[in-house]
């Protein structure tokens, strides 16, 4: 580190850190509750409208390692305060945009910064901190990604019924410009950046060509566009480019990413663990609000209020998890995360047409406290993992893996859903079959406490290494 952080610049740090991890974890989510009045407003379909959505999440997923790298002869200053200021930048001309093609682009534009910001986001806090408080703050931002990943619904509601579509994207104009001039005041820079060589040009195309395949394909499946038979063949298609990206990075001198950084089992095994954890996040809140609202019969109000319990609880117990793998090895914290998270998915898998609300409500914070219990300890461990060179990229990783786990989860509740209750989640409705619903959920949710338990397992494993770079 060129520079000594004090107490109090760390803390700005983390603050301008997190709160735009927050922003565009926010905006990968918000739209969706505003989709229908976009639509009626531009004369499109609903299936058109969604690619506002889809451009967004794989442009942001595309370019987070290639930032990743980038930050070796940029710096991670640099690729986070530009990001920010193109996510204020396309945040603006969302807001003004008259038609697809132009809330289309805007929102790509808007994703180059996001992906800026997310990829550096975690280096840079890393290297603010000590390892002794790195937990905790860590512990921060994680719980701002799963707090905007989850408030995005019923912020967004709020926003589009009082003000309009735009504002949702207004809000985050004066956050990037200020963001954007602190940046540059307070963020340092952490290590000496590397003189330019020559980029891995065969590796970036492998692995884009790996994600517009793998992502495009789960997208066109979610959006109903693509049958489940032609699923599998596209996945296997995108893991032939995998295995092509993972061949080449093997050979050439200056790769996109170091593989070797994946033979550090706390860095690789944290990766994993964090894979599933997000798959959890995401599938758990695709079926409770239709299962409060249609099952229930409760009012959107209240099923927004209920549903909330899940981010706030996260929100207050992810620091103190944080704080705690500052003092404590991380291995008890993941591991106890991980069976609260599963035993909270048993339960959930139990509900009823005839369950009381104040069950939901426990239920629900009960899986904000085991996840938020995880995800802290497992940022420290991943990014305590490797050296001060290589922040840049372990970062970008993370936000890579988070990604994909996002994405997997929405996929394969789908499936599972479908296939267990015969119900299309595209044509749910409020005349639903109540026992198949239930049934579907129910299969999802114990699906959910597996991958819980996988991700445990991945936790009690690692020996504790630095990756050396010359």
């Amino acid at each position: 580190m060129d520079q000594k952080i004090n107490g109090t610049r760390k803390w700005i740090i983390l603050a301008i850190t997190s709160i735009g991890t927050f922003m565009g974890t926010l905006n990968s989510t918000i739209v969706n509750v505003a989709l229908p009045v976009m639509s009626k407003e531009m004369k499109v379909s609903i299936n058109t409208i969604q690619w506002v959505i889809s451009a967004y999440l794989l442009t942001t997923v595309l370019l987070l390692l290639i930032f990743g790298k980038l930050s070796e002869f940029i710096g991670k200053k640099y690729i986070f305060a530009f990001g920010t200021l193109l996510f204020a930048i396309g945040s603006a001309l969302c807001a003004f945009s008259h038609t697809l093609d132009m809330l289309t682009v805007s929102r790509i534009i808007q994703a180059i910064g996001t992906s800026g910001m997310f990829s550096m986001s975690m280096g840079i806090v890393s290297g603010a901190f000590p390892a002794s408080e790195r937990g905790r703050a860590l512990g921060i931002v994680g719980a701002m990604v799963a707090i905007g990943t989850i408030a995005g619904s019923s912020l967004g509601g709020i926003l589009v019924s009082m003000f309009g579509w735009p504002s949702i994207f207004m809000i985050n104009i004066p956050v990037g410009i200020i963001g954007f001039i602190l940046s540059f005041i307070f963020l340092p820079e952490f290590s000496q950046r590397e003189k330019i060589k020559s980029f891995d040009i065969l590796g970036t195309v492998s692995f884009s060509l790996f994600i517009l395949i793998l992502f495009l394909a789960l997208l066109f499946y979610q959006q109903d566009m693509l049958p489940v038979v032609y699923l599998i063949p596209a996945v296997m298609i995108a893991a032939i480019f995998l295995l092509l990206f993972i061949k080449v990075e093997t050979h050439v001198k200056n790769p996109l990413l170091n593989l070797e950084l994946f033979k550090v089992k706390e860095f690789s095994f944290g990766l994993i663990a964090a894979y599933f954890c997000f798959i959890i996040l995401n599938s758990t809140m695709l079926f409770l609000p239709f299962y409060l609202q249609d099952i229930l019969k409760l009012s959107t109000l209240n099923s927004g209020l209920i549903l909330s319990v899940y981010p706030i609880s996260m929100g207050i117990v992810a620091p103190l998890s944080g704080w705690l793998s500052d003092r404590i090895a991380y291995r008890p914290l993941t591991m106890a995360g991980m069976v609260v998270t599963a035993a909270a998915m048993l339960l959930l898998a139990t509900l009823s047409q005839a369950s009381p609300i104040s069950e939901v409500i426990i239920l629900m914070c009960l899986l904000g406290i085991g996840l938020a219990i995880f995800q802290s300890p497992n940022n420290a461990r991943v990014m305590g993992s490797v050296s001060e060179n290589q922040l840049g990229i372990a970062s970008s990783t993370n936000a890579l893996f988070r990604y994909i786990g996002l994405s997997s989860g929405t996929t394969f509740s789908m499936l599972i859903f479908s296939f267990s209750s015969n119900i299309n989640i595209g044509n749910l409705t409020g005349s639903l079959h109540v026992n198949a619903f239930l049934h579907g959920m129910s299969m999802v949710y114990i699906f959910d406490a597996a991958c819980a338990l996988i991700a445990m397992a991945f936790s009690m494993t690692g020996v504790k290494k630095i990756i050396k770079t010359e």
